[in-house]
């Protein structure tokens, strides 16, 4: 998504405003909406950040809930080493 629709905020009344203003479309439907905490001392991999994605699809259907694992997950590390130094390089 290269940082499309990404909000950044600095406190929890922010983030409920956020919420609040951008949790409808243009129709008025809720929309999810995804919360997640800046680590600012990260684990690092040869002082590199990085991440792993495993996918799960959790279903419920007439009150069965079911969850679906995908199995090929794939690890991503950052191009430069981190820092604190450069906060513009999140």
């Amino acid at each position: 998504n290269k940082g499309r629709g990404i909000h950044v905020c600095s406190d929890l009344d922010s983030i409920k405003e956020h919420v609040k203003t951008c949790g409808k479309d243009y129709y008025g439907c809720k929309r999810t909406v995804l919360i997640q905490k800046y680590l600012d001392k990260p684990l690092l991999f040869k002082g590199r950040k990085f991440d792993i994605r495993c996918y799960i699809l959790i279903t419920t259907i007439n009150g069965v809930r079911k969850g679906y694992w995908y199995e090929d997950g794939y690890l991503r590390t950052s191009s430069r080493e981190f820092t604190l130094k450069n906060l513009a390089n999140r």
